[in-house]
């Protein structure tokens, strides 16, 4: 991965922590999943920035980002965004995101759509109401461990992913509010959400991204039929042989799906 500036944006709740790349084409702004940071993009932001202006931004809790006690919901995670894009960006931007970050994406899309041009929501977990996944996670991270030692602790509940890839989780994990890994497990996460009204909302162009349910995809078949007809302007692609780290596992295709979404949008606003 080159090298990219981080920078920081004084929003009115916390200081927001962001990747910028060069001033290549349209803004186009990455939006990391649960636990995640900026630099969980790195599969994919060299292509992305070789035709955008690509920024990629650290949620509430995560990263470098500040920490909003008690505030890790669905609802909560977009406030940032919006100020951001009308802030920092200055125009229409496309929306990346993966899995929280999607769910996010969604929910500027809806409350906002004269910042959003169009947005790919990569595997969201819509209709998630509460999760015991992260709990292991969760237990890791309460023990403030060094990143040294948080990869031991990983590496001991996955024994296949690639050293390289346990050492930037562990950098993410180390990052991340503690508190942000409890939300799912006790259900605040989807408090007061409502994904079927916050979709109907939503106008503008979006490409909604299906991982595999078999392999660990968090959007199941139904849900993922539901979504796609309560979008009005909605593409849907479901990828059987992925699992929920698209972008990570096939990043070439990635980039090139996004990629010919998102120049198609441009070239019918070009004729209007």
């Amino acid at each position: 991965m080159d090298t990219y500036p981080e920078k920081k944006f004084a929003a009115s709740t916390i200081e927001v922590n962001y990747a910028e790349g060069p001033d290549n084409g349209p803004p186009l702004v990455l939006i990391h999943g649960i636990g995640g940071r900026w630099a969980n993009w790195s599969a994919v932001i060299d292509d992305f920035a070789k035709n955008w202006h690509v920024y990629a931004v650290d949620l509430r809790g995560h990263g470098d980002s500040g920490r909003t006690p008690n505030k890790y919901r669905f609802i909560d995670y977009p406030i940032e965004i919006v100020e951001f894009l009308r802030n920092v960006v200055g125009e229409r931007a496309f929306l990346v995101g993966h899995s929280l970050g999607a769910v996010t994406a969604a929910g500027v899309s809806a409350v906002t759509p004269d910042l959003v041009a169009a947005a790919v929501l990569e595997d969201p977990p819509l209709y998630v109401e509460k999760s015991s996944r992260f709990q292991t996670i969760y237990e890791i991270r309460m023990k403030n461990l060094s990143v040294a030692d948080t990869a031991i602790e990983l590496r001991k509940i996955d024994t296949s992913s690639s050293n390289e890839t346990i050492a930037k989780r562990a950098i993410s994990v180390a990052k991340v509010d503690p508190e942000v890994w409890a939300f799912p497990g006790d259900g605040q996460l989807a408090e007061s959400w409502d994904p079927d009204a916050v979709l109907e909302e939503v106008t503008l162009p979006v490409l909604l991204m299906q991982a595999s349910p078999d392999m660990g995809g968090v959007l199941s078949d139904v849900e993922a039929t539901r979504a796609d007809d309560l979008l009005t302007n909605g593409r849907y692609v479901k990828w059987d042989d992925v699992a929920h780290g698209m972008h990570d596992a096939q990043p070439k295709r990635f980039v090139q799906l996004v990629n010919a979404f998102f120049v198609q949008i441009l070239r019918k606003q070009a004729k209007t």
